[in-house]
């Protein structure tokens, strides 16, 4: 009985190491002319939003004041034409334009940030692709996409401390 188990236990791995062989993985890609870089600068940075009284947000919706913003795309292609940029992140419950406050320590209570495009008409937050407008770009220059940011309330009354909300943006290129 011995010699049988032996022989077995032999037999085993040459069986694995046959099977194993069929395998074949391919890798694609493509090369598009269409697509630009973002600036080491927009790749991550912080908008101060300023400093404010509770008093500023006197009601539901009361805003400070814009503050430019900008996303910097370098070495478009020669096709670029337009990207989209979908702005992700946790947002204030029932409200898909507001980024939730997400201070670790001391935040500030019933408020959220709101990002603007250039026209400073609130974006939603996490949209599905097919929701967002295209943003014409200009192609071999480097192109600079103007946001705005501001600070609003959820309530008739704010608590004070700090405020800091966190926001990816992807971008797909058309």
């Amino acid at each position: 009985m011995r010699r049988l188990y032996l022989v077995l236990g032999l037999c085993l791995p040459v069986s694995f190491s046959v099977i194993s062989a069929d395998s074949v993985i391919t890798v694609k890609g493509q090369l598009k002319d269409n697509m630009c870089t973002v600036s080491v600068g927009s790749r991550d940075f912080s908008v101060d939003l300023n400093t404010y009284g509770t008093n500023t947000f006197k009601a539901a919706g009361s805003t400070s004041v814009m503050v430019p913003f900008s996303i910097t795309l370098e070495n478009c292609g020669s096709a670029a034409s337009a990207v989209k940029i979908n702005i992700t992140g946790s947002t204030v419950s029932n409200n898909d334009t507001l980024l939730m406050n997400t201070a670790a320590k001391g935040f500030a209570t019933n408020i959220g940030v709101q990002v603007l495009d250039a026209s400073q008409t609130a974006i939603k937050i996490n949209q599905s692709s097919s929701a967002i407008a295209s943003t014409n770009l200009k192609p071999n220059q480097t192109n600079i996409i103007p946001f705005y940011a501001r600070m609003v309330s959820t309530t008739n009354s704010v608590g004070a401390g700090t405020v800091s909300a966190a926001a990816n943006f992807t971008l797909q290129f058309n």
